[in-house]
């Protein structure tokens, strides 16, 4: 007996589908690990959800401070 799709589920799973088309396609760019970090935190910052947008700035952004050695200037407090 086939069970008939709700609404929703067609609509979640062309929303799916759409997000991989458009994933497959800045890919097929051939950009860098770099640059992908950089769309991702460019789209965060298209949310409308600030706790989220903020979220996915610090974790795509973390990496990057880690890796950069603390400049001391002299005469500043530590």
């Amino acid at each position: 007996m086939k069970e008939k799709i709700e609404k929703e589920d067609t609509d979640w799973l062309n929303d799916v589908k759409k997000s991989r088309d458009i994933t497959q396609e800045i890919l097929r760019f051939g950009v860098s690990q770099k640059q992908i970090k950089g769309i991702i935190n460019l789209l965060a910052l298209e949310l409308e959800d600030r706790e989220m947008m903020l979220a996915i700035n610090r974790a795509v952004t973390q990496e990057e401070v880690e890796e950069r050695p603390k400049i001391l200037h002299p005469g500043e407090n530590q």
